[in-house]
């Protein structure tokens, strides 16, 4: 009895002190510690490699022996090309991290399909040696990942030189801004009389034309049209239609590499009754992300005709506005739309997924 009661005091002890440092540990445990998610590149084409980088850092002297990591990526983002449907659908780590420092972990996903992809949150554990404790926390992913299609076929090269921004480049080209006014020239032939300065002309006795400021950016306009044909009810066809999205995407990243102020209409909608799908031009930074956003979640169903909207914003936007109409088969409507912007002064691009594809069973 006497050597009993000793055993039991240290299996005693031995409990208290294993509870005490369970809960110092679940007190300390997270403190110093930062997680960051964010996926490389935010935005990508099916088919190009993307990550999610995961930067844990520990700012404590004493070191975290055992980390353990679950990410769960939501439904049409799979961890590799060949994962089988009874796989996790994500990354489980374990790893350790020492005092002060960072890991940096970069692990793989791969898109099926067109869309923008949110994951809910990130899972966490960190545990003392003798993982007896683990303290878990979730962490929020502020950015989700957008996954636009790439084309199939391949833009032709006759098709990439029609275009301002394409290539080979063109040189670049000097454009007036009217928000800069610059003094005033003798009128020339072909000088449109809206920009006739009347006042300094009849001082002047002959007319004078306003100058403006140049500049070498230039606003584009994207139209893009996701029916067949017109009427748009009787032209559905969504491989078509995902076709013309896909050329649609890649024409923006280029015009927007190279400078050019990008926005974008569709005869299509996010949400039922708010209309066409619209995405004005601007140089504002949050602009891009708006308009590849559009372009990841655009429905491939056309909901209107694409020629009222185009003759509806065409009345809005300035001379130097490049309208490039990616369309399948435009309409007569659609065509007669586009020549009026071309006798407005505007530089009118058409744009046909189809041709690609004609070029390529021609090559085939």
């Amino acid at each position: 009895m006497a050597w009993g009661q000793p055993v039991v005091l240290l299996w005693a002890s031995a409990v208290s002190g294993m509870g005490i440092a369970a809960t110092l540990w679940s007190r300390t445990a997270w403190r110093g510690v930062s997680v960051e998610v964010d996926f490389e590149p935010a935005r990508a084409f099916i088919g190009e490699e993307t990550v999610v980088i995961v930067r844990v850092t520990n700012d404590k002297r004493l070191p975290i022996p055992i980390v353990r990591l679950l990410v769960r990526f939501p439904q049409g983002l799979l961890p590799g090309p060949d994962t089988s449907p009874t796989e996790l659908r994500g990354h489980r780590r374990r790893f350790s991290l020492g005092a002060r420092s960072t890991v940096t972990l970069r692990l793989p996903v791969h898109a099926r399909s067109r869309g923008e992809y949110w994951m809910e949150h990130v899972g966490m554990e960190l545990s003392d040696p003798f993982d007896l404790a683990p303290v878990g926390r979730l962490v929020e992913v502020d950015r989700p990942l957008l996954v636009m299609p790439h084309p199939q076929t391949g833009l032709p090269l006759r098709v990439m030189r029609r275009l301002p921004f394409g290539s080979p480049a063109p040189a670049t080209r000097l454009f007036e801004d009217r928000e800069h006014f610059a003094g005033v020239r003798d009128y020339e032939p072909g000088d449109p009389m809206r920009i006739v300065h009347w006042r300094v002309s009849a001082h002047a006795g002959r007319l004078q034309t306003k100058r403006f400021e140049p500049t070498r950016s230039a606003e584009v306009l994207f139209a893009v049209d996701l029916s067949n044909g017109e009427p748009f009810w009787h032209a559905v066809d969504p491989p078509t239609a995902e076709e013309t999205i896909a050329w649609a995407s890649y024409l923006a990243r280029q015009a927007i590499h190279a400078g050019w102020r990008t926005g974008m209409v569709a005869n299509t909608h996010l949400r039922k009754g708010r209309g066409p799908l619209r995405v004005p031009s601007s140089a504002a930074g949050g602009a891009e992300p708006v308009l590849f956003a559009a372009l990841a979640r655009m429905p491939n169903q056309p909901t209107v005709d694409l020629a009222p909207i185009l003759r509806e914003v065409g009345r809005r936007l300035l001379r130097r506005t490049t309208f490039i109409v990616v369309s399948p088969r435009p309409g007569p409507w659609l065509l007669r739309e586009m020549e009026v912007l071309r006798r407005r002064g505007s530089d009118v691009v058409h744009i046909s997924p189809l041709l690609g594809e004609a070029l390529g069973a021609e090559a085939s």
